[in-house]
């Protein structure tokens, strides 16, 4: 049986070669380790060569799978890539990922974490994990943009520091940074959370230390939607919240904004019939 730690020994060109194509494009290390994990799970999972999977077969593994709504999306996404790439070199005539039906995902309601959550937690947390809540709280990055922070990403600007953020996509973003976490990351010089050998953490690091300090229900998205609610609530301006927070659409953004509690008591003390 093929190692579920390695790409299927029949993939394993064609992935190679599709891999190099990613990296002569420019993609960002981080996409590229993403898509061949999701290569491995794939390769090992339809057991077949990828010139001979059907659309059916894919579609039959797929619906076997017990994943979240962006998980699935994800490997349709690495599927479509692949596959895809396959079609278009010449590798195989058609494209089998076509008959994936799109991914639906569920309406999903601000989730912000509360302050005084996070104020406990950072009375727990060591130093390297308050510079992960304070990047998710202060910040607004995602768990791999936590992950990717690097000294050589702080820039002055006219009224103090910002942060070139590395998103979703390899798409850049500059955010605003406290001055005192601004100098934390300079001092720290290269990667903020160097990994064991080279390079950065993985993402999943982060989650793991943000997860546990901030206790059930709590996660480093949940940080996210903290910033997004104290910006709303600051600016009332949902287009500069969703170039803060890397989105193309304000639409995506409304899923992150809560109702500041200022405007929600406001409207409660209206309705009293007793003051």
């Amino acid at each position: 049986m093929p190692s579920k730690k390695q790409i299927s020994i029949n993939w394993r060109e064609d992935a190679a070669n599709w891999f190099d194509s990613m990296k002569a494009a420019g993609l960002s290390d981080m996409t590229i380790r993403t898509r061949r994990q999701q290569i491995m799970v794939m390769s090992n999972g339809l057991k077949k060569s990828p010139l001979d999977v059907t659309g059916q077969r894919l579609v039959t593994w797929f619906a076997g799978r017990k994943w979240k709504p962006e998980t699935r999306k994800g490997y349709r996404n690495a599927a479509s890539s692949f596959f895809g790439w396959l079609k278009q070199t010449g590798r195989r005539p058609d494209d089998p990922s076509e008959l994936l039906p799109s991914v639906r995902r569920p309406a999903v309601h601000p989730h912000p974490c509360p302050d005084r959550i996070i104020l406990a937690a950072l009375g727990k947390a060591n130093k390297t994990e308050t510079m992960m809540i304070r990047l998710g709280a202060e910040c607004g990055l995602r768990r791999a943009e936590i992950a990717q922070v690097n000294a050589a990403d702080v820039m002055d600007d006219l009224l103090g520091h910002s942060l070139i953020v590395h998103g979703k996509g390899d798409k850049q973003r500059i955010v605003p940074l406290p001055d005192d976490l601004a100098d934390q990351i300079t001092q720290h010089g290269g990667w903020l959370f160097p990994g064991r050998w080279t390079g950065h953490v993985e993402p999943s690091y982060v989650s793991k230390h943000v997860t546990r300090l901030l206790g059930d229900g709590w996660s480093t998205h949940s940080l996210r939607h903290r910033y997004a609610t104290k910006t709303y609530e600051s600016t009332h301006d949902l287009y500069v919240v969703a170039k803060l927070l890397g989105h193309e659409s304000v639409e995506t953004t409304q899923r992150y904004v809560a109702m500041p509690d200022s405007r929600l008591r406001s409207a409660m003390h209206d309705v009293q019939l007793v003051s």
